[in-house]
């Protein structure tokens, strides 16, 4: 139970406390984008009962290759955090950053262990306050700087008992973008 706690604990506050920032990469042409991205459905033995299998509809302004659609992605991607752990599902986050990013992979852990053990979070985990790009990053790359709140909330079980909850704190952290296939996903957090 208590490593179980810390899990989660640790799970939680991966978008505000931990680092994943990847290296650079080069600016690869983009084709025309597509709105609508897919993940596959997970089986049963990869979760201990299948997620429903994720169409991510990405907003019109977070597909824009600007620094603009940059930050509206990153508030989208914010958002889906949030869904995907009050749902839960494990789909939502996956196709939304690349392989290498190792704070998404938290991330996304998370949300697979909530599916897995019937649990979810009652009420939203991440408010994005506000996010602003800011210099330095390589081409191809957009920094998006973001100041945001962990928000207190109760992890409860199937039947509705709380299993662990979380305090509010706040923090900023800097999210790396790529543009890769005629759209953004998220390089790493720091």
């Amino acid at each position: 139970m208590r490593k179980q706690r810390f899990w989660y604990a640790a799970a939680a506050a991966t978008v505000l406390l931990a680092a994943g920032c990847n290296g650079g990469a080069d600016n690869q042409p983009s084709p025309t984008p597509t709105p609508t991205v897919s993940s596959p459905t997970a089986s049963p033995s990869d979760s201990g009962s299948p997620s429903p299998s994720a169409s991510v509809s990405i907003p019109a302004e977070a597909m824009a290759q600007t620094p603009e659609g940059a930050v509206a992605f990153v508030k989208f991607y914010t958002e889906q955090i949030n869904s995907a752990w009050i749902q839960p599902n494990a789909q939502l986050l996956e196709p939304l950053s690349d392989a290498t990013c190792q704070s998404c992979a938290a991330l996304q852990a998370t949300a697979a262990s909530l599916v897995q053990t019937q649990e979810k979070y009652l009420s939203p985990v991440l408010q994005l306050d506000s996010a602003a790009p800011s210099d330095g990053a390589p081409s191809g790359q957009q920094f998006i700087l973001a100041q945001m709140q962990q928000l207190a909330s109760k992890r409860v079980d199937s039947a509705g008992t709380v299993k662990d909850e979380q305090a509010a704190q706040s923090a900023t952290r800097q999210f790396v973008l790529i543009w890769q296939e005629g759209r953004w996903l998220v390089f790493g957090i720091a």
